[in-house]
């Protein structure tokens, strides 16, 4: 669909909306209350409401009578420009493959959201739009695109919620809410492991925790007043938006996901093989392929909810799709082509060995609980001391096991080999990089609030949106952030090669034999464990606000490599102060000028060595960044 059309439909509506509220002449209204600036990881906030709304009457209503329903209209928004810069460069890779997130201008985005609340009776509807100018052109692909707007200028359209709700339909108690829309039940602070319904939008760093709308049929029914229970189907499964320094990771082919060990020591020491040989492994192409739209691959869930002991209690259900992806298919094939380092001439390569990837979503059952509420364990000392909230939420996740095929064209480097001769089904089986082992998500949070002036956060963080599978200090599993064969005998393995064709024999064991002794890996646990904390300080009658978040990955690092004395492979713990240190740190300022302005400023830091969580590339670099908005 062309975005013109209907960002005009949209202009117009909000523009005839703005006149009949003018011709309503409601009573003039006081300006808005300063607004707090969101936490750093929070998503954007809901627009500030106006103070009151204005009420419109359907033209052939004709007047109303005492008791009759009106329709009700309540608009509003923000604008909002934000400019980012990225401190130092961020790469991957070497000059055949090599991929960069350039320092300075990281992002110029300008936001126009308009928000329309409508309410007629039980009916109710809302439509939540964000409107986003992005301020960077894209690579221009050719002289055409100089005279192509949405090039030079390019801006997207964001639904946010559109969205009708009917309450006591047929049945006191029972609710209908059909659209696009946001069901968020975990009680987590934007760490919500059971928020399996709507996908993670992982586009913005800034606004970790947000969540893509996406289309759903819910229902809630009140059972004796205090509890609810809910039932929600997804028509359609949508997948997570990733961050825009997601493709620094295609460089990444040392970081393999097969979780075969010995299959891994082996593909380290082929891809160092070849190389040495003159070619390089590279991802030359992902295609994602999502779930087919068919009524078995609908997602849905079911959640109880209500008050056990003045404590919020909730449990759900959920069975559909991981809104992350995982590799299910590799494809190999050998291009011819020199290529030279344009730093060192010297430096070339005679070709790559192109790795096609086939992404899948794996299906997943979810069952989620959540706990919240208050405890005053020291009450009894002074009536002054406040209470400290907790927030408890605990997803056990029961995943599908997901096998990747490995397959190559006909591939010599220097062994002839017919097609297809690499055999990687280890006794029969594709090597797997899911297995069906359940695991578990969880946040621990504690807040305390001091005065007036000043907030407290502490939370405990086991396994991110983008960890999955079964690994962490309760079940062995790791994932491999680094790769390498450090000082293999190369000679001797091609020897051994040879020798395995001549026989008609594969060349498998030589691989497994020589990758055992000289891969090199750095790993880490697939779940990880991280100590997040938030500071608020308000001062100036609340108008300012400044705010730290820090996050310390607890995870634990190793190196692990073969050890001639022990004559087996051992791990290297590499020290949470030393190589294993990985953090963020972010500090931010908000001012609220009043009548719904506010500016921001901040910096989001992210430390550690290139392998780790926080200091990898893929995570985008640290920045700096500045915001102006305005509510309306």
């Amino acid at each position: 669909m062309r975005p013109a059309p209907c960002l005009l439909f949209l202009a117009g509506f909000f523009g005839w909306l703005a006149t009949a509220s003018a011709q309503a002449d409601p009573a003039p209204a006081e300006p808005p209350a300063p607004v707090e600036t969101p936490a750093p990881v929070e998503p954007a906030p809901a627009p500030v409401e106006p103070p009151a709304a204005f009420a419109e009457t359907p033209a052939d209503a004709g007047e109303s009578s005492a008791g009759e329903e009106k329709l009700e209209l309540q608009f509003s928004g923000r604008i909002q420009s934000d400019l980012r810069f990225r401190v130092a460069e961020k790469a991957i890779g070497t000059f055949y493959n090599r991929q960069a997130l350039p320092s300075g201008v990281e992002r110029n985005e300008n936001i126009l959201q308009m928000k329309l609340n409508a309410n007629y009776g039980r009916i109710s509807g809302v439509a939540d739009v964000d409107f986003i100018w992005y301020g960077l052109p894209d690579a221009y692909a050719g002289l055409a695109d100089l005279s192509s707007l949405m090039r030079v200028d390019p801006f997207a359209l964001q639904v946010q919620a559109l969205y009708v709700e009917a309450t006591n339909v047929g049945v006191d108690g029972l609710d209908l809410r059909v659209g696009y829309q946001k069901v968020l039940w975990g009680k987590g602070d934007q760490f919500n492991p059971t928020n399996t319904l709507n996908p993670n939008d992982l586009e913005d760093v800034l606004l970790f925790g947000e969540q893509l709308s996406n289309m759903m049929v819910k229902l809630d029914y009140s059972v004796f007043s205090d509890y609810t229970l809910s039932g929600v189907l997804v028509p359609v499964f949508k997948n997570a938006l990733l961050p825009r320094s997601a493709p620094l990771g295609l460089a990444a082919t040392d970081r393999m996901p097969m979780l075969d060990d010995v299959l891994r020591w082996r593909l380290h020491l082929e891809q160092a093989y070849a190389l040495q040989q003159g070619y390089a492994t590279v991802v030359s192409r992902i295609d994602p392929v999502v779930p087919e739209r068919s009524f078995g691959n609908m997602p849905f869930a079911f959640r109880l909810a209500g008050p056990v002991f003045e404590q919020d209690l909730a449990i759900s259900y959920y069975r559909g799709f991981s809104d992350m992806p995982v590799p299910v298919h590799n494809h190999t094939v050998q291009a011819l082509g020199e290529q030279c380092d344009p730093a060192d001439p010297a430096r070339c390569i005679d070709g790559l060995l192109g790795t096609e990837t086939t992404l899948n979503f794996p299906r997943m059952q979810v069952l989620g609980i959540n706990l919240a509420g208050e405890m005053n364990p020291l009450g009894w000392i002074s009536e002054d001391i406040s209470p400290i909230g907790y927030r408890i939420e605990l997803a056990v996740i029961f995943p599908e096991r997901v096998e990747i095929m490995l397959d190559n064209e006909e591939i010599n480097l220097g062994i002839v080999q017919p097609a297809g001769e690499y055999d990687y089904n280890r006794g029969g089986a594709r090597p797997a990089v899911l297995e069906d082992t359940p695991f578990l998500k969880w946040v621990v949070g504690l807040d305390y609030t001091f005065n007036e002036h000043v907030y407290l956060n502490l939370m405990w963080v086991h396994g991110l949106p983008d960890e999955f599978g079964a690994g962490d200090w309760l079940h062995e599993g790791t994932v491999v952030r680094e790769g390498r064969t450090a000082d293999a005998p190369m000679d001797d393995y091609q020897t051994c090669a040879a020798v395995a064709v001549i026989q008609g024999q594969s060349v498998a064991p030589c691989g497994e034999r020589y990758g055992r002794q000289f891969a090199v890996e750095k790993l880490r646990p697939r779940i990880g464990d991280y100590a997040a904390l938030v500071l608020d300080i308000k001062f100036d009658s609340d108008r300012g606000l400044l705010r730290l978040f820090a996050m310390w990955d607890l995870s634990g690092y190793f190196e692990e490599r073969w050890d001639a004395t022990a004559g087996a492979r051992v791990r290297r713990y590499l020290s949470l102060f030393g190589d294993g240190f990985s953090a963020i740190l972010y500090p931010e300022l908000n001012y609220n000028f009043g009548n719904g302005f506010d500016l921001g400023l901040g910096a989001l830091l992210q430390l550690g060595e290139d392998f780790t969580k926080f200091g990898d590339p893929a995570a985008g670099g640290s920045l700096v960044w500045t915001r102006a908005r305005f509510r309306y």
